[in-house]
């Protein structure tokens, strides 16, 4: 009886480490610039050395743990921090200065221009699906659309990452409503051409699980997606030749049955059950 207890006693202490070990962020150590301060902030871009076994070098947006830790810090000083990393977020902790240097000239993202207003119309590039299909947005019209911009490389998990989780959730959602599941569809656009091929979206979206009759990914030559991604208000900083290195902000978008704008969401901040609600209405069963 005593071995039997002594075997539980080890079992739940097992079971406890592991949940322990999986609320626990994993932590990396963090070298670079920052490249602008974010407002309250909340966030910092920081222009990054290669994390070991992470990612590499690029220019990052990071949420801080506490925005004091940002307190005396200047766009130009570098800094050494440790990157906090969980299966659906990051941020950076233990923030502190070891210098300052200007700048390189082009550090700062630049500004995105002639972004589409509620109403507009969606823009009408070629495109190609991951079944190597020509498509256009407008191909969609008589269907309430949610379009967002991800790519398969993004190795932070509240960017894509967490764009495609939401994006899952709401198609079983919008598969599991019959007054959804034939007026509503997902669309989701690499701003990573070179490398996310259809053949590449095609095993991805296979992984993500995602019901071609419902969820489409598109790729495209490198000016249509700029065109298209722009439009929608997507910034995208390429850093160097490291076509991996990509630093770019979040926009998920509504478009109505007759293929106009109704809403674009900025970061990730929309839940599935706002996104479904929006394409409710915009589907005219709202």
């Amino acid at each position: 009886m005593a071995a039997r207890s002594c075997t539980i006693t080890i079992v739940i202490a097992l079971l406890l480490s592991c949940a322990r070990a999986d609320r626990e962020a994993r932590q990396y150590s963090l070298t670079g610039q920052i490249v602008a301060l974010g407002a309250g902030r909340q966030d910092v871009t920081v222009k990054h050395d290669d994390i070991p076994r992470f990612m590499p070098a690029m220019t990052m947006a990071y949420r801080v743990s506490d925005p004091a830790q940002l307190d005396g810090l200047t766009p130009g000083d570098t800094i050494a921090a440790t990157l906090n990393v969980r299966e659906s977020e990051a941020w950076l902790s233990a923030i502190r200065r070891t210098g300052h240097a200007d700048l390189a000239a082009g550090a700062k993202p630049p500004h995105v221009m002639d972004v589409l207003e509620r109403g507009e119309l969606v823009p009408d590039d070629v495109l190609e699906d991951e079944h190597r299909r020509p498509r256009r947005l407008t191909d969609w019209r008589g269907h309430a659309v949610a379009v967002t911009f991800i790519y398969s490389r993004c190795p932070m998990p509240e960017f894509c990452p967490l764009m495609e989780r939401q994006f899952a959730d709401v198609q079983k959602r919008v598969d599991a409503d019959p007054s959804l599941r034939d007026r509503v569809r997902l669309v989701a656009i690499t701003f990573d051409p070179g490398h996310d091929t259809p053949d590449v979206l095609a095993a991805h979206a296979r992984a993500r699980g995602a019901d071609p009759r419902i969820w489409t990914y598109l790729t495209g030559t490198p000016p249509a997606i700029e065109h298209v991604a722009s439009r929608f208000g997507v910034s995208v900083v390429r850093e160097g030749n490291d076509a991996a290195a990509i630093v770019h902000n979040l926009r998920t978008a509504i478009i109505d049955a007759d293929g106009r704008v109704v809403k674009i969401y900025s970061g990730n901040e929309w839940t599935p059950v706002m996104l479904v609600d929006d394409l409710r209405s915009a589907s005219g069963r709202g």
